[in-house]
């Protein structure tokens, strides 16, 4: 099963849905059931961004690629690539599983040794969208001690089953692998890996409406050397990067998937770099584009307030297709504003 959200809050139910809400910013309670995957047919996301650099012109969006986010006009496939041509990824074997399990990917018509498959190298199981870092290779087996990974955030996922399409991916010292999540163009959830071709485009398979999120795996502890960037073909608006360093998109932007209703549980702010400044952030929702309206919206400054964290005692609902992001203006050049909300979403 997939997830999506980087704390990777997964599958969790209707039929408790408002003492689950009541409850959704207490982590000890209601919270954790969703977390553990107790509660179908609901689910939760926390997305925060950070703009390091933002000045007095006019308000910015809070995410890495500052300025004004600007969505794609329609569903487009999105091309990705590095600034360096050390971010790259090979696929030494790929084939359809003929059995597994959470530690194993089995394949009787394989030759994983004889292709150069080896130790910590990347599996890639592109049928559930999971990962895992390979510890042990034959002929026809493929072994990940940690197991198969949910790459929103790391649980354990699906066991390897006959059918599944998988890759074998090495991509020596830099991160070769992008996961990408968002919506397609009937805003339904969907996600996929990209293995990275330095700075040459790789297009994605879908077609994105939305991308929310994007994280960079590999086999080495550094990740990144150059910034990843999606840009979507036609419209060439960058819908989402990583910045080396990050190794995941940092964006405080977000789509409600059209079967889905979503409740904003939290929101929070801060200035992000030491200037001199005041600044106002603005909670907004509506549509990226076109019309937006402001939801809430808070002021800090540098020598006073410089934060703050709300948490709605009665959750703020989004309806399904609504677009929400943080955006803010301030009285001096360069400032950093970071900024995140959390939501609950609940299937419909």
């Amino acid at each position: 099963m997939s997830n999506f959200g980087e704390v990777a809050i997964r599958n969790a139910a209707a039929t408790d849905t408002a003492s689950i809400l009541e409850g959704a910013v207490n982590a000890t309670g209601a919270s954790l059931e969703i977390a553990r995957g107790n509660r179908s047919g609901l689910s939760a996301i926390r997305k925060y961004g950070d703009n390091p650099d933002i000045d007095t012109a006019a308000a910015e969006t809070i995410w890495d690629g500052g300025g004004t986010y600007v969505a794609p006009t329609t569903a487009r496939i999105h091309d990705l690539a590095s600034t360096d041509v050390t971010d790259v990824g090979t696929v030494v074997s790929s084939g359809t599983a003929t059995g597994g399990s959470v530690t194993t990917l089995e394949d009787t018509g394989a030759t994983f040794v004889t292709d150069g498959v080896a130790v910590a190298d990347t599996l890639l199981n592109d049928s559930n969208c999971e990962v895992g870092l390979i510890t042990g290779v034959t002929e026809t087996v493929i072994t990940l001690s940690g197991g198969i990974r949910e790459p929103g955030g790391g649980l354990m996922g699906t066991a390897m089953a006959s059918g599944d399409s998988y890759r074998a991916v090495t991509g020596g010292a830099p991160a070769g692998i992008i996961y990408v999540q968002g919506l397609d163009a009937s805003v339904l959830e969907q996600q996929e890996f990209i293995v990275l071709n330095g700075t040459t485009n790789v297009p994605t398979i879908g077609s994105y409406s939305r991308m929310f999120r994007a994280r960079c795996f590999g086999a080495n502890s550094t990740g990144l050397v150059g910034t990843v960037t999606a840009t979507a073909q036609t419209d060439l608006t960058v819908s989402c990067q990583v910045v080396n360093g990050n190794n995941q998109s940092l964006m405080a932007v977000y789509t409600v998937p059209i079967n889905k209703n979503g409740y904003i549980v939290k929101w929070w702010g801060t200035l992000s770099r030491k200037v001199s400044a005041t600044a106002t952030i603005a909670l907004r929702g509506g549509r990226l584009n076109a019309i937006g309206y402001i939801i809430q919206q808070r002021s800090i400054n540098s020598t006073g307030t410089s934060s703050f964290d709300y948490d709605y005692a009665v959750p703020l609902p989004v309806g399904p297709g609504v677009d929400i992001w943080v955006e803010a203006d301030t009285d001096t050049n360069n400032t950093g504003i970071a900024s995140g909300f959390d939501i609950v979403l609940e299937d419909i």
